[in-house]
């Protein structure tokens, strides 16, 4: 008998590998495309949760303000206090550390005649930049209110210096605390050269009594450290001439000598029952930061600016902000989405009763032509708007 065949097949044939190799390819691109997709997606989806909440936070914060703007101003006749100008306009978004375009801005001077003016709403409309690459000149808004975290209105206002400039302000006995308004938690106001939110330079200064209210900018202050004591520590206030936002114009009209006349030795007698609040006159407003690596478009910020401090920044690459504001005429009428809130029309900036955020725009940090989802659409971007009511103005100039 002949013994079986013993053949076997070894491998595959040159044909069979090839179609293995293909198949393989094709199966591992499908994989890394995926993969690849998931990992753009996962950027995309990151970049925007990230822009959604740098533009809600800095939206909720500037929504705050706004609510806020004249807190604090009812007991002044129209919420408004002419500000001096034999000097020059004082101005607001500005401190040594810089200032909001164009070198800071002028205080509205509505009507003729007319004198520079602080209200609780200033409009900024068309004050702002233009952003490389758009055609549209952003707004800026300012806003004002007292500030209730300092029990500066606790504090007894004794004499004034012969040219009004400087004001003595001493503790208040403990029988006078409860007359005063003070932050929860407090049982005595804190010193007013405290480190935490005590008067520096910079401040805004709202003074009253019987002669009227006049504002100023705190440039000294002087005073013990540590607690105060009740009804002996005394802390003394200079607003000198040629501060920062140059409101302080001494002997000039509407200046602080409005509240107290230059007389030889002070004019404390004169100028009794005065009350002083710090007032915080926030500015909104954007500034393109150049690339220092010569790019041309540079990066836009949005900025907090408080009295004469240093401007904060906010958030990064916001592409637009512009805002509207609803008013009314001399004959009561509604005048809605106005640019400027009526000033161009001479109408004082108190009538506004609603402010309207129409656009705050947030572009991405980087182009999505990074990624093959966005190959084609360039940057991302957010756009919000709101309406936020003056419910401070609207109430007391309303009703």
């Amino acid at each position: 008998m002949r013994p079986a065949s013993a053949k076997t097949q070894l491998g595959f044939t040159l044909f069979e590998m090839m179609i293995s190799l293909a198949l393989g390819a094709v199966v591992t691109a499908a994989a890394v495309s995926l993969f690849s997709q998931g990992v753009d997606a996962t950027w995309v989806t990151s970049q925007r949760a990230e822009m959604q909440q740098d533009l809600r936070a800095a939206e909720n914060i500037m929504m705050k303000d706004i609510s806020l703007a004249g807190s604090g101003l009812t007991s002044i006749n129209g919420e408004d206090v002419p500000l001096p100008s034999t000097l020059g306009s004082p101005i607001y978004g500005c401190s040594t550390a810089g200032c909001a375009p164009n070198g800071g801005v002028k205080y509205p001077c509505v009507g003729a005649p007319c004198s520079p003016t602080l209200y609780p709403i200033m409009p900024g409309f068309g004050l702002g930049i233009k952003p490389p690459g758009s055609n549209t000149t952003t707004d800026l808004i300012t806003v004002v209110y007292s500030d209730v975290n300092l029990g500066l209105n606790c504090y007894q206002t004794g004499a004034f210096n012969a040219i009004g400039n400087v004001i003595t302000f001493t503790a208040p006995t403990a029988a006078q605390v409860a007359t005063c308004v003070l932050p929860s938690g407090l049982a005595y106001p804190q010193a007013l050269n405290n480190s935490v939110n005590g008067l520096v330079p910079g401040d805004v200064v709202l003074v009253q009594n019987t002669q009227g209210s006049a504002v100023g900018e705190v440039t000294a202050v002087a005073g013990p450290t540590g607690n105060p004591n009740p009804g002996t520590s005394q802390y003394v206030i200079t607003f000198a001439n040629g501060d920062t936002l140059n409101m302080n114009q001494s002997g000039s009209a509407n200046d602080l000598t409005k509240i107290c006349p230059p007389i030889a030795g002070g004019c404390s007698t004169v100028a009794g029952n005065i009350q002083a609040n710090r007032l915080l006159v926030i500015t909104y407003y954007l500034q393109n930061i150049p690339d220092p690596t010569g790019a041309t478009t540079g990066t836009n910020i949005l900025y907090r600016q408080v009295n004469g401090q240093p401007a904060v920044p906010l958030v990064d690459n916001i592409a637009n902000m512009q805002f509207t504001y609803d008013t009314y005429d001399s004959s009561g009428d509604l005048l809605n989405a106005t640019g400027d809130g009526g000033e161009s029309l001479g109408i004082s900036p108190n009538q506004i009763r609603k402010v309207n955020i129409a656009h705050l725009t947030i572009h991405s940090q980087l182009s999505g032509t990074r990624t093959s989802l966005m190959a084609t659409t360039g940057y991302q971007s957010f756009d919000v708007q709101t309406s936020i009511s003056a419910r401070n103005l609207s109430y007391s100039n309303r009703y």
